[in-house]
C-alpha cells in the first residue's frame, strides 16, 4: 500500500473544508495541540493524510511551487456515484475540468485542493461511457 502525505498550511482546516464542503470522510485526526499534526480525509477507499508545511517537508523556497507535476489519482468503485462527488467538487469551486469520458476509457474529472492537483475517475458500467456527464 501506498500513502502520500500532502504538506498543507493546516491540515485541520483543510481537512473540515474536504469533509464539510467536499464530502470527502475524515478517517482521524491527531490532537490540534500534539507535536504531530496530522489528518486523513478519505473519499470512497481513498485515503490521503495532510501534514503540516514546516520547514522540514515544504522548504520556503518550494511554496510557490507545491504540488508541481504532481496529480493525486483516485479511483472510485463502482458503487459511488461520481456525478454527486462531482457536483460538490464542482459547487466549491475546486474543479479545473469538469466530468467527462476521458480517451482512456474512464468518466473524470479535475480538481485543485490545497494546491494539488486531483483526478477523480471511475471506470463507466455499462453503457455509462455512452453518456454525456
Amino acid at each position: 500500500m501506498l500513502s502520500l502525505i500532502l504538506a498543507c498550511d493546516d491540515p485541520y482546516d483543510l481537512a473540515q473544508f474536504m469533509t464539510e464542503t467536499l464530502g470527502w470522510r475524515l478517517v482521524f485526526a491527531t490532537p490540534a495541540d500534539s507535536d504531530d499534526k496530522l489528518a486523513c480525509v478519505a473519499l470512497a477507499d481513498n485515503e490521503v493524510m495532510l501534514g503540516t508545511a514546516d520547514e522540514q517537508f515544504l522548504p520556503a523556497g518550494s511554496r510557490d511551487h507545491r504540488g508541481a507535476g504532481v496529480s493525486i489519482y483516485v479511483q472510485l468503485p463502482p458503487a459511488e456515484d461520481i456525478d454527486a462527488v462531482h457536483a460538490a467538487h464542482a459547487a466549491a469551486g475546486v474543479v479545473t475540468v469538469p466530468l467527462s469520458l476521458r480517451p482512456w476509457g474512464v468518466l473524470a474529472f479535475n480538481a485543485v485542493i490545497g494546491g494539488y492537483r486531483f483526478l477523480i475517475t471511475q471506470r463507466p458500467q455499462n453503457g455509462a461511457a455512452d453518456s454525456d456527464s
